[in-house]
C-alpha cells in the first residue's frame, strides 16, 4: 500500500488486528475470548470480563458496507444473555448517517472521543533511549505482557492473550529494558501493507524518559522493515489543556489525525429496543 490510507482503511486495521488477537486466543487455548463478524462490523464478547470495554465493544460499524437498524438490534441480542456494558467506536464515516440517532434511541449514549492517527514509514524517526530497545523473544516469556496487563488494570485471561501475541504470525512486541528488566513494552500487527500499533505501556518510576515515543519510533521501522507502508493507531485525546501523553507522543513522531471518533456506551438495564 503505497498510497495513504482512507480512513476506512484505517478503521478496518484496526478491527482486523483485535480479530487477529481473539483467533490467537482460540488456536492457545484461552477460552473466553470470541469475535463475530459481518460485513457492518466485528464484534468482540469476553463474556469473563465485564469491566474489560476494549474486548466488549465494535469496531468498523458501517465501514465495509452501510449498517441497519435491525443490525443494531442484532449486537444488543449478542451482547444481552451475559449482561455485558459494551462499546460501539463509531467512526465519522460510518454509514449511513443516522447510525447515532439509532444509538440513542436505544439509551446506547455518547463518551469520549479518541483520535485514529495514520503516519508513513518513509523518513523513520530516530529511536531514541540510552536502554536496551529490541523485539521480543522467547527467553523474555511474558515480562512485557505482564507489564502491559498490570498498566491497563486487566485480568490474567488478558495477561494469557498478551503472552500469546508474539509468537502468533503478523504480531510483534517490543521492549525497552534496564540491566534486563523489561521497562517499557508496545505491539506491532502487521497486516497488508498496513501496521497497526497499541498497548503501549512503561512502568511508572520510567515515564517522562522518552520510553514512549522510543517504542513508536521502533515498531514505525519495524513496519517499514516489513513491506507496511503505513502505521496506524488510536489513542484518547485529553483535553486542551492537558492533552493524553500517548496522543503527544504521536504527533511528536509524525503521526497526523485521521479523524476523532466517539465510544458510545450501552449498559445493561439500560439499553432499549427502538
Amino acid at each position: 500500500m503505497n498510497a495513504e490510507p482512507t480512513p476506512e482503511q484505517a478503521e478496518l486495521i484496526e478491527a482486523e488486528a483485535y480479530e487477529s488477537m481473539m483467533r490467537v486466543a482460540e488456536t492457545a487455548g484461552i477460552p473466553g475470548f470470541r469475535a463475530v463478524r459481518s460485513r457492518s462490523g466485528l464484534a468482540l464478547v469476553a463474556p469473563g470480563l465485564k469491566k474489560i470495554l476494549v474486548f466488549n465493544r465494535v469496531l468498523a460499524l458501517g465501514v465495509s458496507e452501510p449498517a441497519s437498524e435491525d443490525y443494531i438490534d442484532e449486537l444488543a441480542a449478542l451482547y444481552a444473555p451475559h449482561e455485558l456494558p459494551w462499546a460501539v467506536e463509531l467512526s465519522p464515516h460510518a454509514c449511513p448517517e443516522p447510525i447515532p440517532q439509532w444509538l440513542r434511541d436505544r439509551r446506547i449514549r455518547r463518551g469520549a472521543p479518541s483520535a485514529v492517527l495514520v503516519r508513513s514509514t518513509h523518513d523513520i524517526p530516530e529511536v531514541t533511549t540510552d536502554l536496551e530497545i529490541r523485539p521480543w523473544q522467547p527467553e523474555d516469556n511474558d515480562a512485557a505482557a505482564a507489564l502491559a496487563a498490570q498498566t491497563f488494570s486487566v485480568p490474567e485471561e488478558v495477561t494469557a492473550l498478551l503472552a500469546a501475541l508474539p509468537h502468533a504470525p503478523r504480531w510483534r512486541q517490543w521492549l525497552v529494558l534496564d540491566a534486563g528488566k523489561v521497562v517499557a513494552t508496545g505491539l506491532l500487527y502487521l497486516g497488508e501493507g498496513l501496521a497497526w500499533t497499541g498497548w503501549a505501556a512503561t512502568q511508572p518510576e520510567y515515564r517522562g524518559r522518552g520510553l514512549h515515543g522510543a517504542i513508536v519510533s521502533a515498531r514505525i521501522q519495524d513496519a517499514a522493515q516489513h513491506g507496511c507502508s503505513w502505521v496506524v493507531s488510536d489513542t484518547a485525546i485529553g483535553t486542551e489543556a492537558k492533552p493524553d501523553p500517548s496522543y503527544r507522543n504521536h504527533l511528536r513522531k509524525g503521526f497526523r489525525v485521521v479523524h476523532e471518533r466517539h465510544s458510545y456506551l450501552a449498559v445493561p438495564g439500560v439499553v432499549k429496543a427502538a
